[in-house]
């Protein structure tokens, strides 16, 4: 469990725009360029402290469980959840934190994801500047700088989800929550052949 939700944490630290599950749609970017993007959900700030303490639950509940999914992604990680033996022990645990469903927990923890990183990266408006100066830049194609930006706004989240990632990192003990679920997990250690 622990690696498959770090395939989660890592991929919304490192930004990726993720693969079809229930929360995405294939739309153009505010630039026409179509691609899969993540619908990022508005959220509330009760919505991703709940999302961030469900995970946190989970990763201890379930660190002996592997989730195998057909790919190493939040799509696969919730392929791997709804196949598993313990699925309706999953289900329990997250409609205890208010939670419909594995793609909803999902969906809220990967938009408060997304902006806690915006958050961060955007710090004195640096992400804005980049996309910015990408926007600028003569030494790019037209083709490469429509598909970077594509890339970029699809990453920004609603201003209330920002305002909200805010809140959270204003909070010590949500901070630091957050600090440790964004860093990426190391592997663990592998044990004697049986």
């Amino acid at each position: 469990m622990r690696r498959s939700i770090g395939v989660l944490v890592v991929a919304l630290t490192l930004g990726l725009v993720m693969p079809a599950n229930a929360q995405q749609a294939s739309r153009p970017a505010k630039n026409g360029h179509s691609m899969r993007v993540l619908t990022q959900q508005p959220l509330t700030l009760d919505e991703a402290k709940r999302a961030i303490d469900s995970l946190i639950m989970l990763r201890e509940k379930y660190k002996d469980q592997k989730f195998k999914g057909s790919q190493p992604s939040p799509a696969g990680v919730i392929e791997g959840m709804k196949n598993s033996a313990v699925r309706e022990k999953i289900l329990a645990d997250l409609k205890r934190f208010g939670f419909d469903s594995i793609e909803d927990w999902v969906g809220k923890f990967v938009s408060t994801g997304m902006a806690i990183s915006y958050v961060q990266r955007n710090k004195d408006g640096a992400y804005d500047r980049k996309i910015g100066q990408i926007r600028q830049n003569p030494n790019m194609t037209p083709e490469m700088k429509k598909r970077l930006l594509a890339i970029m706004t699809a990453l920004i989240p609603p201003k209330g989800n920002a305002q909200v990632a805010r809140q959270l990192l204003a909070d010590p003990e949500y901070a630091k929550k957050a600090a440790r679920l964004m860093r990426k997990q190391p592997p663990r250690p592998k044990g004697p052949a049986q």
